[in-house]
């Protein structure tokens, strides 16, 4: 992506900064997994779309004061026997030209440089950190470590969260965000069509795990989050991951999944069966999960509340399923359908939502209705990643095939 995006990014930010704030992001680091490893790491999602940049270990400055804005990178010093192990460090000229960050730092200072600005004559009154605001799932990372010890040493200073601003910015995709959500859905559909060739019963859950997830590899790619491969009775498991049962003839395989592509992500969720062919039971049950998407789409637009957009698609559930003697009232529906209709999408795979939940112009939504019958061992789910624009929705995921006949005609 080009630095000018993420100067951009930095620059919104600052202008919705109050005056003599300093707002502090960390690129986060890779937990350690035992003596001599440690797990993959994943930059700070918040980090990379205002640097650009997916290394461990730094942290980004952005200030102003009385009006001017100055902004400074601390990344980790050279270290040659580091390299040797692990990887080759970023060095000062490569970090501006990805970031377009003039000011670098040694990160072994930060702390203290930082301490100094807290006591200065120019100080800040306010400090922006991240946070949900919330004690209760927060780990205790560098953002809260932050917090406290400014609550500890520097009372006087105000510590605000930075997660109303970074939602609104991130709510608002760029044409270029967009590009990267394609090229990650692109990958979904290739490595998709490779599974849905090779799918059949008597494989194992995870085989066609490792079938995406290889597909995936080939392109550079990776999972934007763990694969959801359900069978048949599990597929009614909203988040079944243990991907360990024998895919029966005549059951449906229910996937939902993604890939990631400059960090921004797609999660498309698409149901197959097996043997390549729907039942006449399936085939009733998809169509009318398939029909309850279109119901969503029409149903949402700029300005519209999820809430209305999901009441939509429980009263059409409701009609359809009393039309197949499912149920016999309205309330039965949240016996097969107990999830929300969707949810923001972009540099996290759930990115952030509105605190009013209202669909807002450049957004990317995923339309995901399901329904899932736990007696007849029937769970179906379909999932496509919208951009919601000024003259309607574009559907992005429009080229992964999700009619009966297309995916028999494929599978065939």
């Amino acid at each position: 992506m080009n630095k000018n995006f993420f100067i951009d990014n930095r620059k919104k930010f600052a202008e919705k900064m109050d005056d003599y704030s300093t707002a502090v992001f960390f690129a986060g680091k890779a937990p350690r997994e035992s003596a001599d490893q440690e797990y993959g790491f994943s930059v700070d999602r918040n980090f990379f779309y205002l640097t650009g940049i997916d290394m461990e270990n730094m942290v980004l400055l952005i200030n102003k004061i009385a009006g001017k804005t100055t902004e400074m990178l601390y990344i980790p010093p050279v270290d040659e026997h580091y390299e040797k192990w692990y990887g080759i460090l970023m060095r000062n000229e490569e970090v501006k030209e990805v970031s377009g960050i003039e000011s670098i730092q040694n990160r072994n200072n930060f702390m203290d440089e930082f301490a100094k600005r807290l006591s200065s004559a120019d100080r800040p009154d306010n400090v922006y950190i991240f946070s949900y605001i919330t004690d209760k799932d927060e780990p205790y990372d560098n953002y809260r470590s932050l917090a406290h010890w400014i609550r500890n040493q520097y009372p006087a200073v105000n510590i605000k969260s930075s997660l109303d601003i970074m939602s609104e910015l991130r709510g608002s995709k760029t044409e270029e965000e967009i590009n990267e959500i394609k090229t990650a859905i692109g990958y979904t559909k290739e490595a998709l069509e490779f599974v849905m060739k090779n799918l059949k019963p008597g494989k194992f859950e995870y085989q066609v795990r490792a079938d995406f997830e290889y597909q995936l590899a080939l392109r550079g790619s990776k999972p934007s989050f763990k694969t959801i491969g359900a069978s048949g009775e599990k597929a009614v498991i909203l988040h079944y991951i243990d991907l360990k049962q024998k895919i029966q003839d005549n059951s449906l395989i229910l996937l939902d999944l993604g890939a990631l592509s400059n960090n921004y992500a797609s999660d498309i969720t698409r149901t197959y069966p097996a043997n390549g062919k729907f039942t006449g039971r399936q085939k009733d049950i998809y169509n009318i999960v398939l029909e309850a998407q279109n119901v969503a789409m029409d149903k949402m637009h700029a300005g519209a509340l999820e809430e209305d957009v999901n009441n939509a698609v429980k009263k059409y559930f409701a009609n359809s399923l009393k039309t197949i003697n499912l149920i016999k009232d309205d309330s039965d529906v949240d016996k097969y359908y107990y999830h929300g209709i969707g949810h923001p999408l972009g540099l996290d795979v759930h990115d952030f939502r509105r605190r009013d939940k209202t669909i807002q112009e450049n957004n990317v939504y995923t339309v995901e209705p399901g329904l899932y019958i736990k007696e007849e061992g029937i769970g179906i789910r379909i999932e496509d990643n919208v951009w919601v624009t000024k003259n309607g929705l574009v559907n992005l995921s429009k080229e992964i095939i999700k009619t009966v006949n297309d995916i028999e005609n494929f599978m065939k």
